[in-house]
This record gives structure tokens, sequence and C-alpha cells, in this order.
């Protein structure tokens, strides 16, 4: 396309795991490129999926072959493989600049679903999806126009641009015909209009959703880290690994629960890497009002802002990994064993290199008591020498530790 000229196609990006594909996709993908003038979807089911946690998936192989039978002979539609070759988390932004590279004449549009429309301020690089991508959503599960729209006008007034349509929705889900078709229904769902009748007779085929080892297990801790290795610089992402590793040896000391402890290890850097700009808009995004200390402290967005991320984006649903990346970085009065684990072992997993580490790490196997005690210290000192403000879940944090030495010196 020459320099100014204006794109002569429209496609339209449709991403998710497909697990499998029905006739709700097909029908909503039909149906935006009727109201947008598109001239093709590009159905890309992705690798892993950095935004829906699953317990299992069907092979990506069958996804895609799925995929690919149920447009067969439909020129709207492509089945495009590229998030399943590149491996990983699935990130949009990659995604979409690799098709920009492709084919620069094309006008891209972004078909979500209602759930993900609502979190997209919040995705990996954003300003680059809006940039794009025309964003595209329409009410489902719940989530009707009205929602949509407010989502679509704080999106927009990030400069992206949005499409939000009100698409009659077929009542069916992934989740729901897996369910289904565990049970042995293949042939009754066809026969509903709920699967293409190429896709039923292959799930048939190949025993898919049947429990009966067809299924690939995923541990949760393996997405997340394929999700924050998308995030985060390869220093961060290190150093994160580390931290899941100490808080895992760490909580056999503190009493805390070393799965817990790994995960919130993973998770607690997750959006250490954004811009503070970036923070600032997802904090508002979820409704979280900074207080006075915290508005002047940039270096405590990302705990705040991450501990969100992780319980609505991620549906981490446990509260005390929510809990332990939120305070991560300042501690609090009352702490949690597992609160505890992962403040320490941030500052005294295997990357670390500042002055005083070695000290951390001894007193890390004494307790966490002293090891938070003698943390905290430092950071108050270091924040005060540079004039900078301290947040008073820190001194409340020390102030705790210190009483409970000095009332267990007199006793």
């Amino acid at each position: 396309m020459k320099d100014g000229a204006a794109p002569s196609k429209r496609y339209a990006l449709f991403g998710g795991t497909f697990d499998p594909i029905h006739e709700g996709h097909l029908r909503l993908a039909r149906e935006f490129a009727r109201r947008l003038c598109l001239d093709r979807v590009v159905l890309m089911p992705t690798y892993v999926p950095p935004h829906k946690m699953k317990e299992s998936l069907a092979p990506a192989e069958d996804r895609l072959a799925m995929c690919r039978l149920a447009t067969a002979g439909d020129p709207l539609f492509t089945v495009s493989d590229l998030e399943i070759r590149r491996g990983g988390a699935s990130f949009t932004a990659d995604t979409l600049a690799a098709l920009h590279e492709q084919e620069p004449e094309v006008a891209w549009y972004l078909i979500t679903g209602a759930d993900m429309f609502l979190t997209l301020g919040t995705w990996n690089r954003f300003d680059e999806i809006a940039r794009l991508a025309v964003l595209c959503a329409a009410p489902r599960d719940g989530v009707g126009m009205p929602e949509l729209l407010a989502c679509a006008e704080t999106l927009e007034s990030r400069g992206a641009r949005c499409a939000v349509e009100d698409i009659p929705v077929l009542p069916v889900s992934s989740t729901q015909l897996r369910q289904r078709l565990s049970g042995g229904e293949a042939g009754d769902s066809a026969a509903d209009g709920l699967l293409p009748e190429t896709v039923a007779a292959y799930i048939a085929a190949h025993k898919l959703y049947t429990g009966k080892g067809t299924m690939k297990t995923m541990q949760t801790d393996e997405q997340f880290i394929e999700i924050i290795r998308g995030r985060l610089t390869e220093k961060r992402f290190h150093h994160s690994l580390a931290v899941a590793e100490q808080a895992a040896h760490l909580a056999s000391l503190y009493g805390a629960d070393a799965k817990k402890a790994r995960t919130a290890g993973i998770l607690h850097d997750i959006l250490k890497d954004e811009k503070p700009a970036a923070l600032l808009q997802i904090l508002h995004d979820f409704g979280i009002i900074l207080d006075n200390v915290e508005a002047v402290t940039p270096n405590l967005w990302h705990a705040i802002a991450g501990a969100a991320f992780i319980e609505r984006v991620l549906h981490v649903e446990d509260a005390e990994i929510v809990t332990a990346v939120r305070y991560h970085t300042t501690g609090r009065a009352g702490m949690s064993p597992l609160e505890k684990t992962l403040f320490v072992a941030d500052f005294t997993s295997a990357d670390r290199k500042y002055d005083d580490v070695q000290e951390m790490r001894r007193l890390a196997e004494v307790g966490s008591a002293p090891a938070m005690e003698y943390a905290l210290n430092y950071t108050i000192r270091d924040l005060a020498g540079r004039g900078l403000a301290i947040h008073p879940d820190a001194v409340h944090a020390y102030n705790e530790l210190v009483a409970a030495r000095l009332k267990e010196k007199t006793l």
C-alpha cells in the first residue's frame, strides 16, 4: 500500500481457543462481516490463552482442524496457525503486528468476546492493539449493550476505535458443549444446530472431550509463566521465576503453602514493566483510588494494579495469593504467612545483588520476623534518606515486628 493510501481491504482477526468451534462463533463472525463490510475473517486458534485460565485444552492440532472443517468452502473465512506455530501465550499485539507486516494493505478489525472487551484496556500493549485494529464486540453472557458502549467510550478516550454491534447471540458456549460432549451427546449437539456437522463428526472420530486422555492437562503455573514471559523484560521475567523458587523454599519455614507461594512469586511483578501512565489507567479502569502516599509513589503502583489484574483478568480466586501480591512491596501489619513468604522471597531471590543481600538471606533462614524487620528497616531508611514518602503500611509492619521483639525480650 502506498503511503497515505486508504486500505483496500477489511479483514477481521477472530481469535480464541475454539475448544471446540461452534455455530455461535461462526454466526457472530458472519454478522460482523455483513455489518462492517468485511472482506475476510481470520480465525486464529490460540496456543495458550493469555486472559482465560483453562484446566484442560484439546490439542492445538485438533482445534485447528475443527476450525478448518467448520469453514471449509466458505470464502469469508481463513484459518491461521500463526499463534499455534509461535507457541507460548498468544498476545494480540504481537499477532496484529505480524498480520500488518504480512498484509500492509489491509485495515484490521479485532472481534472479541463481550467479557474480553471489558478487559481490553488492561491487555498487554493495549496502545498498540488500539492503533492496529478496530475493536469489535457484541452483547453476550450477561454483558449488555449499555456496559459495552460505556467501555467503548473509555477505550475511545484512549485513542481506540470501537465497533459495538447489537447482534443476536446463539445461546451456546464451548464450555456447555464440552459438558454435553463428555456425556456422549455429539450427535444430539449437531442435530440441535450447535456444532457444524463436520466438527461433530471429527469430535466423535477422535473421541475428543470424553475425559479419556484426549485433553491436554494444563497446569495453572505453566500458563502464568507463559503470560508473564510476554509481559516482562527478560531480566524481570527471570527475577519472577527466582522469587517463585525462593518463595516455595521459604514457605516450608514460615508455615505457608508452598504451591501458593510459588504462584504468588510468579505473578508478583506481572505489571512491573508497564509504564506509569498505563498503570494509572488500569487503576482507573478497576475503580481503585490511591491514597496520598500511593499517589506520589509510582513504585507502588505495579503491586496495587497487579493484585487487581490477577484477580479480575486472570481470575485468580485465592484471596491469599491476591493479597500477597498486593502487599509485597510495602508489607503491612497482621501479614499472613504467605504474605511474609513473598515479601522476604522478593528481597532474597537468587538474582538479587544489593549490598546487604547475604545478610538478608541468612536472616531469611532464621525466620520471617528478623528478615522482615531487617528489610523494612533498610527500606524505610533508604526512602527517608532520599526524601521520599514512606507508606504507612510499611511503618505499621515495622512497628509490629519491633514491638513483638521487645515484648518477647521483657518477658
